[in-house]
């Protein structure tokens, strides 16, 4: 069996970090090795395109520097507004009507660098898409390592963890989670895997699975795509492996496990799964009853 999830990473990754470049973020900061193009129209026409510098500053010709590291779309826009109002009268003719317009938007983005770090196969620094989020930022690492987490993919900025995604929310449902734009310096972690559990059998999507704490037998099913029509209900067999502190106890190492899933099914009291369960599903006999052969 698979570890189930994991095999999407396996393609090759330019094939997403092509979808990833699209439409500016407006929260986007302004930083060195932008390019900020500045459109006048109207009275005065012109179109230049402004680089930002080390300092974070842009050279406007026969006006002046401005500083603008560290600002998004709109206060960048407005600050442009007030440079080029103080040579430009027509942009804001005072108790007049404006006969020149300006227009500010983004060319060139300067990449962004983040740190991987956790169960990934090569840790480091990587350069990704000035669009980049947390989701699509899995691509060019190739995503974690079959021994890390798929359920809690971390986002660190600034020391502190701001968001998490489970990465089966996507591959079970089609919908992305809810997601992070990433930011320079941002560092990504990916954890050890939680509770590992695998089943095979009369179920539709055999293999091994991550499961979170509160998650049961009924969950793991679900994600395995469900029983199949010929699974037999009275009894699956789960093989466990006794956790190190009940060992001494139970004097064994291993021990089975006899399941009714349909008093599951049918009852609101459900099966806690352990870490390193194997879930046996049975099929129903070949046996015909209350047949009658003409």
């Amino acid at each position: 069996m698979t570890y189930f999830g994991y095999d999407i990473f396996e393609r090759d990754p330019a094939l997403f970090q092509a979808t990833s470049v699209g439409a500016v973020d407006p929260d986007y900061l302004i930083g060195p090795g932008d390019e900020i193009i500045v459109m006048l129209w109207g009275e005065t026409q012109f179109r230049q395109v402004l680089a930002v510098d080390r300092e974070g500053f842009v050279f406007i010709p026969e006006i002046g520097q401005a500083f603008v590291n560290g600002l998004n779309l709109n206060l960048l826009e407005s600050k442009l507004f007030r440079v080029f109002s103080q040579s430009y009268a027509s942009l804001d003719p005072q108790g007049g009507t404006p006969t020149t317009f300006l227009d500010v938007s983004l060319g060139n983005l300067r990449p962004l660098r983040i740190q991987v770090l956790g169960e990934v196969s090569q840790p480091g620094a990587y350069t990704v898409s000035p669009s980049a989020t947390l989701f699509s930022s899995l691509y060019y690492f190739n995503g974690p390592t079959t021994l890390g987490s798929l359920r809690e993919i971390q986002l660190i900025r600034g020391g502190k963890k701001i968001e998490s995604i489970d990465f089966y929310d996507y591959l079970l449902s089609g919908e992305k989670p809810k997601d992070q734009k990433l930011q320079l310096d941002d560092v990504i972690f990916i954890p050890r895997r939680s509770k590992t559990v695998s089943i095979q059998g009369e179920i539709n999507r055999s293999g091994i699975y991550e499961l979170k704490q509160k998650e049961s037998l009924t969950d793991l099913i679900a994600m395995a795509g469900d029983l199949k029509i010929s699974a037999y209900l009275d009894r699956a067999q789960i093989d466990r492996i006794v956790p190190f502190e009940d060992r001494k106890e139970l004097g064994m190492d291993r021990m089975y496990i006899d399941v009714d899933l349909k008093r599951i099914f049918e009852s609101k009291d459900d099966f806690l799964m352990q870490d390193g369960d194997h879930i046996k599903i049975f099929s129903v006999m070949e046996l015909r009853q209350n047949v009658v052969d003409l």
